[in-house]
């Protein structure tokens, strides 16, 4: 049985090698993130800003937010942490239901799911998080 140690500031110590992050992976998560960079950029600046009243005004700090929590997502996911395909996840879904409310819905953000299974595929090489 695997005895826990500590390190003399007391914080657990790291044992073993961990899994190499797999290549497909690393690509996607690159090309996620740079999506993300571009996403709030665009929810500023594109025409989903221009000429909005009410509640539609607040779809780009809602899009920001997304992108900022499929960031978190995708941190866990370069990690290699099993937290986060289950998040990023939660975040395509979420994403898709906030564009659905503001009528922004694009049915090519159904593509986010595709990088979702690749990561729930490569869960089994993620470590959990004590």
């Amino acid at each position: 049985m695997n005895e826990v140690q500590y390190d003399k500031y007391g914080y657990k110590k790291k044992g073993g090698k961990r899994n190499p992050r797999p290549q497909l992976v690393t690509v996607f998560c690159v090309l996620l993130f740079a999506w993300g960079l571009w996403e709030i950029a665009s929810s500023y600046t594109g025409n989903t800003a221009l000429n909005k009243s009410g509640v539609d005004t607040l779809y780009p700090a809602v899009n920001a937010l997304m992108m900022v929590f499929s960031f978190v997502a995708l941190s866990g996911v370069w990690s290699m942490e099993k937290w986060g395909p289950i998040s990023f996840v939660i975040v395509v879904a979420l994403k898709i239901v906030v564009d659905l409310l503001f009528g922004h819905f694009n049915p090519i953000y159904f593509v986010g799911f595709i990088p979702a299974a690749l990561f729930l595929l490569n869960m089994k090489k993620m470590r959990r998080t004590d």
